[in-house]
C-alpha cells in the first residue's frame, strides 16, 4: 500500500500573547485591555482644550480604515505540517499579504486587478481543491503553458531541470512510475489560468501530484516572513527564526 502525504491545511492564526508562549503557556488571544496611563493630555491644538475638534474626532476613524485595510490585505496562519520543510516549519505563524495577486473584495465575489500573476518559485497560498473550507501553502513550480514532468524524483519544465536548492527527499528510494506520482509524474501541460504547485518536502507533501493543478483565482497571497515560531517538541520558541523572510 503506497503510504499517504501529509495533509497540511494551514490553520487561520490569532493574535498570540508572545510573553505567555516564551514562558510555555497555551497560546490565547490578547485581552486588547488599554494599559493605564497618567492623567494630562497629549497634543492638544493651541486653541482646543485637550485636542478636541473635527481633527481628534476623525482619528479613531483613520485607525480604524487602515486596521480594517492591513486585515484585509494581509492575513496570519499557522503552519501546522511538515510539507514545506526546511522553508516552513510546523508552528510558524507568517504573515501573508494579498494585495500582489488581487485581494478578493467581502461580500461581492469580486476581486481587485491583480498587480502580478504567481510566478515559477512562489510560495502561494490557496484553496484546498478537495476542501475549499481549508487552506494550502506550497511553491509554484510551473504556470500556464508550461510543461511539467518528474523523473526520478528531478523536476523538470519544459524539458529542462529544475535548480530546487529548496527541496529536501526523506525517503532515499525512489518509486517507479505507475506505483504513484511521487517521483515519476507526467509530463503534463498546465493549462492557462492555473499552476501547477509542490511542497518542499517532496516525498511527503499531499500537492499537485495527486490532484492537479491550482486555478490561479484560488490563490489567496504569499506568506511574507515568520512572525513567530514555537516548536512543540522542545516546548519553547525558535527565536532565530522570527522576522525571516518566506522564500
Amino acid at each position: 500500500m503506497v503510504p499517504a502525504p501529509a495533509r497540511d491545511p494551514l490553520t487561520l492564526a490569532v493574535p498570540v500573547n508572545v510573553s505567555s508562549l516564551a514562558r510555555g503557556a497555551p497560546a490565547r488571544p490578547e485581552s486588547g485591555r488599554a494599559s493605564s496611563r497618567a492623567p494630562g493630555r497629549v497634543g492638544a491644538a493651541p486653541g482646543t482644550p485637550g485636542g478636541g475638534g473635527a481633527g481628534a474626532g476623525a482619528r479613531p476613524w483613520v485607525l480604524a480604515v487602515l486596521l480594517l485595510a492591513g486585515l484585509w490585505l494581509t492575513q496570519p496562519f499557522r503552519i501546522p505540517s511538515g510539507s514545506m520543510r526546511e522553508t516552513l516549519l510546523p508552528g510558524d505563524y507568517v504573515l501573508v499579504q494579498k494585495l500582489e495577486y488581487g485581494p478578493a473584495v467581502p461580500w461581492t465575489g469580486w476581486r481587485l486587478p491583480a498587480l502580478r500573476p504567481p510566478r515559477r518559485g512562489d510560495i502561494v497560498v490557496f484553496r484546498n481543491p478537495r476542501d475549499r473550507g481549508e487552506d494550502f501553502v506550497k511553491r509554484c513550480i510551473a504556470v500556464g503553458g508550461e510543461t511539467v514532468e518528474i523523473r526520478d524524483k528531478r523536476v523538470l519544465v519544459n524539458g529542462d531541470t529544475l535548480a530546487e536548492p529548496y527541496v529536501i527527499h526523506t525517503d532515499p528510494a525512489t518509486r517507479p512510475g505507475g506505483y504513484d506520482y511521487r517521483d515519476n509524474f507526467g509530463p503534463l501541460t498546465v493549462a492557462a489560468g492555473q499552476v501547477f504547485v509542490l511542497g518542499d518536502n517532496r516525498d511527503d507533501s499531499d500537492d499537485s501530484r495527486y490532484w492537479g493543478p491550482v486555478p490561479v483565482g484560488d490563490v489567496a497571497g504569499r506568506p511574507m516572513f515568520v512572525y513567530w515560531s514555537w516548536d512543540e517538541a522542545s516546548g519553547g520558541p525558535r527565536w532565530g527564526r522570527i522576522l525571516r523572510r518566506v522564500r
